[in-house]
């Protein structure tokens, strides 16, 4: 086992570590890059020091580089708007071509050119920042800003019509567009070694180990993470190369331009975590500080101040009649549509169902909706008749079944399902008639995962959150690999949501459900 050490402590061990590498490699190639965005085996710690060597760079080409960096990852999104808005306002132009055409030709082909400015906008409401921004957040500011700017711009064209008009056909073009190629953008760019930001993590055990594995994997987010630094000394090894003798740190951060930091020390104390910011922000300027997500509701948290006072104001959108009233709408709304426009298709698979195996064609099946009320969600027949006894018989003959039964509560090989079950599950078909239960009122569009009664010890404490919302035909566990992730991680995507929960999030689901059907990833 080779293990490289200076100024008399262990920076990391390297036989361990390129096993892990090797490992994470198979399992995921993005875990086995360190460095930029196209390295394929993990930097030296050694290395490191020698490009430092106690020499910084310059202060005119650190200051080139930094430029550079910022330039080359920002680029990309100001393009993509760009982009966007002109391709809003031809869409505007063109359906006006189609039912007003004199209007149409009154603008002008150069009539998309009108929407650009809004990327000062988009500068000044530091929609680009381009790091660790969460894509609800993105979202709503967007639209808030998108909004503002081109209604404002309509009420100033009152007297020069139809421009008030293109205004309003635009806006909703530019407000689905922009997001939409930004986060094409970002998927284009996320691996390219000259994206992003390189970043120290900051942190102590598995907590900042998880941390980096965990931006390594998030590409999109825009922080490389290239260091791990433990203020208490504990850390030796780690997926990142670990320095924590401070000149050396200093030395290497000056040397790579290391301009961003992740603090990850959810239980350290508030004065000992103050002194310790105070020291890394002579180092790096942009310090991240991360809460635990998982107790700490901070999506939609905003810092207030009286006086000497301050704190963060948490918002539960819960509580909020407006939003829920908004909610109610959205899913009024979006489930008249849908059950008018899939009506003949709905029939169609009624009739198969029908005809392609005895029994039933919608199940009903009991389920635990909000404040624990029981209601049965329907479905489209997928099984055989006597499915219980077919799955008990099976689970008593294939202990392999039996504890993945036990474990996801799902089979992925399941001897109940009919051969166009299978079909209607992987298309996600067969929950076509829970829009019912949204009409009823007894679920959601979106929300939890609706679970059964021998479920409910897997949730633990958290029940008593789960019953404060209605389950949904999709949510944040069919968004984010559906049946190939485990029981317990499903249980917190459902606590993230209910915590964190808004009409934007909603939004942002239902576009993300879209994407999650077209790709199949995870049904079966």
């Amino acid at each position: 086992m080779t293990t490289t050490t200076y100024h008399g402590e262990t920076a990391f061990d390297l036989g361990t570590l390129d096993e892990r590498f090797e490992a994470d490699r198979r399992a995921d190639p993005i875990a086995g890059m360190v460095f930029g965005r196209g390295s394929s085996a993990p930097a030296d710690a050694d290395d490191l020091l020698l490009e430092a060597d106690g020499r910084s760079l310059p202060d005119s080409v650190a200051l080139t580089t930094i430029f550079w960096r910022s330039f080359l990852t920002l680029a990309p999104i100001i393009a993509a708007d760009l982009l966007a808005l002109a391709a809003a306002g031809l869409v505007a132009r063109g359906a006006l071509w189609l039912t007003f055409r004199s209007a149409a030709d009154c603008m002008g082909w150069a009539a998309p050119l009108a929407l650009l400015p809004l990327v000062i906008a988009y500068w000044l409401s530091d929609l680009y920042v381009a790091i660790w921004v969460h894509p609800v957040i993105e979202l709503r500011q967007l639209t808030h800003t998108t909004s503002v700017g081109v209604l404002a711009a309509a009420a100033g064209g009152l007297l020069a019509p139809p421009f008030p008009i293109w205004c309003l056909v635009a806006l909703p073009a530019a407000v689905a567009l922009v997001p939409l190629f930004r986060t094409v953008a970002r998927r284009l760019c996320a691996d390219r070694s000259w994206w992003g930001y390189p970043t120290l993590i900051i942190g102590s055990g598995g907590a900042a180990d998880g941390v980096a594995r965990t931006l390594l994997r998030d590409t999109n987010s825009g922080l490389c993470p290239v260091l791990l630094t433990d203020p208490d000394g504990i850390c030796r090894s780690s997926i990142l190369p670990v320095v924590n003798d401070p000149a050396t740190l200093a030395s290497i951060v000056r040397a790579r331009t290391v301009r961003h930091a992740v603090v990850s020390l959810p239980d350290m104390s508030s004065a000992r975590l103050g002194e310790i910011l105070d020291r890394y922000s002579e180092m790096v300027p942009h310090l991240l500080v991360l809460s635990d997500h998982s107790t700490l509701p901070t999506l939609w948290s905003t810092s207030r101040k009286c006086g000497q006072l301050s704190g963060i104001e948490m918002r539960n959108g819960l509580m909020l009649a407006t939003l829920q009233f908004m909610k109610r709408v959205i899913d009024l709304t979006i489930a008249l549509t849908a059950l008018t426009l899939s009506f003949p298709m709905l029939l169609i698979i009624a009739l198969v169902v029908k005809f392609s195996s005895p029994g039933p064609i919608f199940y009903g099946h009991s389920r635990i909706g909000r404040h624990g009320k029981r209601f049965k969600a329907w479905k489209f027949r997928t099984m055989h008749k006597d499915a219980d006894v077919v799955l008990r018989e099976h689970l008593a003959l294939d202990p392999v079944a039996r504890a993945e039964w036990h474990r996801d509560h799902k089979l992925r090989d399941d001897p109940r399902v009919t051969s166009f079950g299978r079909l209607a599950r992987r298309l996600s078909l067969d929950e076509l008639p829970q829009i019912w239960n949204v009409l009823k009122g007894d679920m959601s569009l979106v929300g939890p995962r609706p679970i059964v009664e021998d479920e409910i010890w897997r949730y633990g404490d958290i029940f008593r959150l789960y019953t404060t919302v209605k389950p949904g035909i999709t949510g944040m566990w069919q968004v984010s690999g559906r049946n190939d992730i485990g029981y317990t991680e499903r249980v917190l995507l459902d606590q993230f949501y209910i915590r964190h929960w808004s009409p934007w999030l909603d939004i942002y689901i239902l576009a993300k459900t879209i994407v999650a059907l077209l790709s199949r990833s995870g049904a079966y």
